[in-house]
Formats: C-alpha cells, structure tokens, sequence
C-alpha cells in the first residue's frame, strides 16, 4: 500500500522458503556449536542458530537479486527493514512524506560502504574468535551499499568466510563475520575493502546506537534531498 503510487517494477516481493536458502543448510551445524555449554552466549547472536543463519542469508538473497536480473541500477544496497523507523516521529517525517536515496558524494565505487560501529584502530589487532567470543562489532550490518559487481565479490568473500568459521566450529552474525574477515589473519585474502561511515551523535536527528548503526542509510537520504534540493533551486 504503501509503495503503491510507485510504478509497478518499482516493488518485487520474492517469498523464499529457508530451503531455497544456502544459509539455512548450516543450521544444525550452528545449533551443535551453540549447544556447547563453553561456547559464549550473547543472545540472539550465539544462542539462536536460525537467527544467525538469517544474518548469513543477507548475502545470498543479495546475490540472488542478481542472478535474478531483479537489479537494473548500478549500486544496489542491503536495507533492513527497521533501519528508517525513526522517521515514524513527527519531526523526523520527511517533508511533504518524500523519501529517497541517493550514492553519496565521492562514493569509493570500488569499495563497500557501511556504518562504523568502533573504529579499526581499537580492533586491529582482534583475531576471528576475538569478535565472536567478545561480540565485538566493526560495521554494522544493517545497511550495506556498493556497486553491483562488488556487492557480488563481497557476498562470494563473506559466503566463503562464514562457511569457514562454522568448519571451524566458530558463528555469530553478519557483523562478527565481516569482523573475522578484515581480522589479520584473513585480510589479505579480502578483495573488497569496506570504507566505514561515522556520524557525528545528534546528526540527523538521532541519537545514541541509532545514529551509530544506522549513519550510512542517513547518508544516503540527505544525499537524496540535496540532489531534490539542488534540481529545485
């Protein structure tokens, strides 16, 4: 209803069961790991295997979007649906109910764009069990944006690199996953680098974990109206 006054090819909803689905052939290797009584509990992360594998699954539904030929721009962008919830308050309603997104600025289109949790320098030295056992967070998963051709690279890195870790007896979430990838003992293999966004608390209207988690997709809508903006003037 919503996007209803949008042009039909503007929406596309895919209903996927898990089985279609790589992430969710792991489930029960995960639901093994977690059920080892040493094994760190940061609930949901390391507790509830299904919720891992749906973090997992960001990356093939992605990779799905394309192989589908459901992606005709040339970046696309992981969303989570709660991402933009705060503009449900009234003095955050975009005017006249307008809502875009725009690539921002300077884009390093090579790279993969998403929202700095703590900066590298505090976790530089952090092995892949590190960022599970501490639950220590880089970027945030919650909005991932590149170009089409390195989102699939990214999404083949990260397939690989969670696939490992649970050979290795070792699953969180997306975020611990991306963690262990830039980790020292795996970035060398990384293709892709990921050029991490801050914003500064209070920018936007937000505040706290919401400006933290959720920068680049704020990013990307001031982007927007500058460009709407711009055209107007």
């Amino acid at each position: 209803q919503i996007r209803s006054v949008l042009p039909a090819d503007r929406t596309v909803f895919i209903k996927l069961q898990r089985k279609e689905i790589p992430a969710f052939n792991n489930v029960e290797k995960i639901r093994t790991i977690y059920k080892n009584s040493s094994y760190p509990k940061h609930s949901p992360n390391t507790v509830v295997a299904e919720y891992s594998c749906a973090m997992n699954a960001k990356y093939d539904v992605l990779q799905m979007a394309v192989q589908r030929g459901l992606v005709h721009t040339e970046y696309m962008a992981w969303l989570d649906i709660g991402l933009f919830r705060n503009l449900l308050e009234p003095k955050l309603r975009p005017k006249n109910g307008w809502f875009s997104l725009n690539v921002p600025d300077n884009f390093n289109a090579s790279a993969v764009g998403m929202s700095m949790v703590t900066p590298m320098t505090e976790l530089s030295n952090l092995s892949a069990w590190d960022y599970i056992r501490d639950n220590q967070v880089w970027v945030s998963g919650a909005f991932v944006l590149a170009t089409k051709e390195v989102m699939m690279k990214f999404a083949r890195s990260y397939n690989l690199m969670a696939n490992e870790l649970i050979d290795r007896r070792m699953s969180s979430t997306d975020q611990q996953v991306i963690g262990a990838m830039y980790s020292p003992e795996y970035i060398d293999s990384q293709q892709v680098k990921i050029v991490d966004y801050r914003c500064n608390n209070g920018q936007f209207g937000l505040y706290g974990s919401d400006i933290i988690y959720f920068c680049l997709g704020y990013v990307c809508k001031d982007a927007a109206e500058k460009q709407l903006n711009s055209n107007n003037i």
